[in-house]
């Protein structure tokens, strides 16, 4: 019996807080009543504790529903009995814990499973080695010097057979890659070192230097401090040496005949943990790909987001139109209930020579691709998904064209974007421009993510080999018949249409298993902007009118008339211009202001407001604005307005962000000083004071009449078409945005 095989020992669980631990961790304590201690390693985050992140996280989790249920107030005496936290990092040197701990585990622990790992597909080299190969090591390294010498468990996966052929056995890895070529483990894990210092000294190269510096001043622009360039040509660097860190990675991967830096890593973390392993016994279980359980903790409990779940979703939102799959080859999914009690199973054993498992379908249930994709569509043709307009997502109908075609149709496509892109930025700066740039980002962004989902996943969608589990199922069969009712995990009982049109495809479009966003019921001043457009959305009033007003308190009352006349005849060309760009506009428009003295316009600015401003604010638009006040958020006016305009308008806000004119002599040349703060360089005043304020963005609020504006709109959270003219009208129907209409007394225009 399992139970008694687990009385009074301890078990050591990393990775305990993911989606196989939290299912393991609920599964031991629930299953498993004889069971003497489960001790975990748990890394803190930045804003909790080990402690406080267990109790979140894990037993905060759907996953313990039913043992809450089952023992009522015993729970927390339960957990409290049987479960040990330590405040540790298995990346970290003796797990990052203290003697007194370290001599505890010493002392207590009988088993260890080792299942934390880094299972990102396309992680940077440094990255993938530290989590997978060096941190496994050292786990290893230390549990070798333990009283009780524990059974290692190392948890991999079955796709270290890399992207060879045939029937794949329950068996240690051999001396050569799945290509066939001779590999050194540890001179394989020297050569990655160096890559990796090789990349990073690339990144620091005077060239490379120089590039960084004028992309962080260009995406800046005038707002720019010199500590905040130099941040951001640090950030650019490391984001160069990330990509080539990915990119190098899986250039060696598949030189050796794995999929991916994933597989690669994993498999030089086996090779390595049984040349390393000492006296220690040694299991190796590999699952193949995990998701949703069949029936527990309950059935389609799921957290976060598993490998076969982005693609499902992409083709259930209408984006991926193909996807280079063999409809023969075997996607091998395994429910992670099936998992759980396989690692159990197998950790109860102290084999005198290391024993390898797969957890896997390919051969005793295999699902076919075709098979995956019919289940798949036949689901979402009857739910579909629903735009933001509350209208069914058509999925696509896939002829399976083969893996080449797909992604050569998908370059061709990224090819003409680029040329169509490079020449929109021809294009002057304006609505017209602005809505082409739009078009082609969202078609690039789709065309991208379908190219990345093949580039990622057709390797596992074209597979030519079946992962045995013989041994395995052996291994259940030599439990006692109650035990195989606890802890079932023969995959041969599972039916695969029923299990994902019935409990694993309802459980991904619903989520249930993952966390939702708690709602802030309290939110810190100057966390939360709102942010405000002046003309047109606070104030009835425009650039042009205001400029109107201010001349004429200037001019003698003879030559009024005679300048409105002039004026008014320029007034259809400024219409024209500012139809084509905002930026063109407010850069042609503020040439009137040459020569004008700034003291005096300060003056007139003040004089304005009184006289000019008041009877034209919105009262509709001063209510949001306190309100955002008394909500604790940060005001802020952001306008392509000049300085001595707004700047009577500081007792309203916190913050006014404006354009300025250049100063000659004393007065005004007329020419801004900066780039005009309309389209993509408001959204980079507005990112860049962000983060000089450390506003969140994310949870800001913006309000705004003009397409101008839609940048700035995006970049927040919670944007607002106030006022909005048709174009930005239709994109905020289009995004799902609150529009609102502060010339109407009701103040609202439905979405």
């Amino acid at each position: 019996m399992l139970d008694e095989a687990y009385k009074d020992k301890a078990v050591l669980v990393t990775g305990g807080t993911g989606f196989l631990g939290t299912a393991l961790v609920e599964k031991m304590l629930r299953s498993l009543p004889s069971l003497g201690r489960l001790y975990l390693i748990v890394r803190p985050s930045h804003e909790k504790g080990a402690q406080e992140r267990f109790e979140r996280d894990v037993l905060g989790s759907a996953a313990f529903a039913r043992l809450r249920e089952e023992l009522g107030d015993g729970f927390s005496e339960r957990v409290a009995q049987k479960v040990r936290i330590l405040e540790g990092d298995v990346h970290s040197e003796s797990l990052g814990l203290g003697t007194e701990d370290l001599d505890e585990l010493s002392r207590e622990v009988d088993a260890v499973i080792h299942s934390a790992a880094s299972v990102v597909f396309d992680a940077p080299l440094d990255a993938a080695v530290g989590s997978n190969v060096r941190g496994t090591l050292g786990l290893l390294a230390l549990a070798r010097t333990w009283e009780k010498k524990p059974l290692f468990m190392h948890v991999s996966t079955a796709y270290v057979a890399g992207m060879g052929g045939g029937l794949i056995r329950e068996e240690p890895p051999g001396e050569t890659t799945p290509n066939g070529t001779h590999l050194d483990s540890r001179a394989e894990v020297a050569r990655l070192d160096g890559v990796v210092r090789e990349v990073d000294e690339a990144s620091r190269e005077r060239g490379l230097a120089r590039g960084f510096e004028t992309e962080a001043r260009q995406e800046l622009g005038m707002v720019g401090e010199e500590d905040e360039v130099a941040e951001r040509v640090e950030k650019l660097r490391r984001a160069w040496v990330k990509e080539k860190l990915v990119e190098r990675g899986n250039e060696r991967a598949r030189e050796l005949g794995w999929q991916d830096v994933y597989t690669f890593t994993k498999s030089l973390a086996e090779r390595r943990v049984l040349e390393e392993r000492g006296d220690l016994p040694l299991v190796i279980l590999r699952p193949a790909i995990i998701e949703s359980s069949v029936a527990e903790p309950r059935p389609g409990w799921i957290q976060g987001t598993r490998m076969a779940d982005p693609i499902i979703m992409a083709f259930a939102k209408g984006i991926l139109r193909e996807f280079p799959g063999d409809p023969e080859s075997i996607v091998d999914l395994v429910p992670v209930d099936h998992v759980v009690n396989a690692v159990i199973a197998s950790a109860a054993r102290r084999p005198e020579e290391p024993e390898v498992y797969q957890v896997a379908s390919g051969e005793r249930n295999p699902l076919r691709y075709r098979d995956l994709y019919k289940h798949v569509r036949e689901y979402f043709l009857k739910n579909p998904l629903r735009d933001s307009g509350g209208r069914p997502v058509p999925v696509p109908e896939w002829s399976f064209p083969g893996r080449k075609k797909v992604e050569g149709r998908l370059k061709s496509e990224l090819t003409g974007l680029k040329v169509a892109g490079k020449l929109a930025t021809r294009m002057p700066e304006g609505h017209l421009k602005a809505d082409l740039r739009g078009r082609i980002a969202r078609a690039e962004k789709r065309a991208r993510m379908s190219f990345y989902y093949s580039r990622i996943y057709g390797a596992y969608g074209n597979m030519e080999s079946t992962f045995s589990s013989a041994r395995l199922y052996e291994l259940y069969r030599s439990l006692p018949e109650e035990d195989r009712r606890t802890f079932p995990f023969d995959i041969a009982e599972v039916d695969w249409r029923r299990w994902l049109q019935e409990t694993h495809l309802p459980a991904i479009t619903r989520k249930p298993g993952r966390k939702k966003r708690r709602r802030v019921s309290e939110e810190k001043a100057g966390e939360v902007a709102a942010i405000f457009d002046v003309d047109g959305t606070l104030v009835a009033s425009n650039v042009v009118s205001h400029y109107v007003w201010l001349r004429m308190r200037e001019l003698p009352a003879p030559l009024k008339p005679l300048w409105a006349l002039t004026f008014l005849a320029r007034v259809p060309y400024y219409w024209a211009l500012d139809k084509l760009s905002r930026a063109h506009f407010n850069r042609a428009f503020y040439k009137n202001y040459k020569g004008w003295k700034p003291a005096r316009a300060r003056a007139l600015g003040a004089e304005s407001f009184s006289g000019y401003v008041l009877k034209r604010l919105y009262p509709e638009a001063l209510a949001t604005l306190r309100a955002h006040k008394e909500a604790g958020h940060r005001v802020v006016l952001l306008s392509g307005a000049l300085d001595f305009i707004l700047e009577p308008f500081k007792d309203l806000a916190d913050d006014v962000l404006t354009a300025r004119l250049e100063e000659e002599n004393g007065a005004y040349t007329g020419e801004l000083s900066g780039a005009p703060v309309a389209g993509e360089a408001r959204a980079r005043m507005l990112a860049s004071f962000a983060r000089r304020r450390n506003l969140d963005l994310s949870r800001s609020y913006a309000y705004a009449d003009s397409i101008s504006d839609l940048p700035m709109m995006e970049a927040v959270g919670n944007p607002v078409a106030v006022n909005p003219d048709s174009r930005l009208q239709k994109a905020a129907r289009e995004r799902g945005w609150e529009i609102k209409d502060w010339r109407r007394k009701n103040g609202t225009r439905g979405v």
